[in-house]
């Protein structure tokens, strides 16, 4: 049996990363107004931030179509998977795993399932890369979904966005989230979780560097087995995480964002994504 993973951008996946582990990559979709962009084929992180700040209209999302998955999973098989794995965007926040479910009853040829992660970025992507792992040494669909189940269930995620004003315009807080985060001059720290509201404002501070400093601290009441810092625009705020984070755990890698979460997120982001050790 030959087992395939499949993600999507949203995972924050570097394509070096993906191409060495075998991780099949499907782009979601990116608007301004009539004009849609592949995410990461047609549009690129520091392209898209500008554009996002010189444009009239601001930009949605859609996911890939079922038939976009369908063709997805057949270049998968005609590479020679018979087993293949979708580990999906949080599928309360995007309808790409609902494509991606369409997708298996228009293709033959092997056995296809999908796990929700219910995560973003690279809490996301750390499961579709443990799983591709597994499967480059020989593991099945059974123990990936095994697997990536319980990389998700010792996941978390953390967020500071420059503005709150991004989410609101993209539905993913509410008006009482957006006045509470915003009130005060207070920076709130963001967290994605399972159930509604599903983006939610873990705690505020007073200050951007007492934000970074928090959330480091948040992360390391866990004891850490991986680690990752991702970034929209801003690079300098993630080499702080970065420091704070060495004497915790060594050296933790800094990405960018996919241009389809910075519709949501706005420049000027970080967050810091982390897997506890198994207890």
């Amino acid at each position: 049996m030959t087992l395939r993973i499949l993600t999507d951008t949203a995972a924050d996946i570097p394509d070096s990363l993906a191409d060495e582990l075998g991780i099949g990559l499907i782009p979601l979709n990116i608007h301004f107004g009539d004009e849609q962009l592949k995410d990461r084929r047609d549009i690129t992180g520091d392209n898209f931030f500008q554009r996002l700040a010189s444009s009239d209209v601001h930009p949605t999302t859609s996911q890939p179509s079922p038939g976009e998955f369908a063709e997805a999973y057949q270049s998968l098989i005609d590479d020679g998977a018979d087993e293949i794995l979708f580990v999906s965007i949080h599928g309360n926040l995007s309808g790409t795993l609902d494509s991606a479910k369409q997708a298996i009853e228009l293709v033959n040829g092997a056995r296809i399932a999908t796990v929700d992660t219910k995560r973003v970025s690279l809490a996301q992507g750390i499961p579709a890369i443990r799983a591709a792992e597994l499967a480059n040494n020989g593991g099945g669909l059974d123990e990936a979904i095994a697997l990536a189940e319980d990389v998700i269930g010792r996941t978390k995620s953390l967020v500071i966005a420059d503005t709150l004003e991004y989410l609101k315009k993209g539905g993913r807080l509410t008006q009482s989230q957006y006045l509470l985060g915003s009130m005060l001059r207070v920076k709130p720290i963001l967290g994605v979780v399972e159930e509604p509201p599903y983006v939610t404002i873990a705690t505020r501070v007073r200050t951007l560097k007492k934000a970074l400093e928090t959330m480091v601290n948040m992360a390391n009441e866990d004891e850490i087995e991986w680690a990752s810092i991702v970034h929209g625009q801003g690079q300098e705020n993630a080499e702080i995480v970065q420091t704070l984070m060495k004497p915790h755990v060594g050296e933790v890698p800094i990405y960018e964002i996919t241009p389809v979460l910075g519709v949501h997120l706005g420049p000027g982001t970080v967050g810091l994504h982390w897997t506890s050790a198994k207890s």
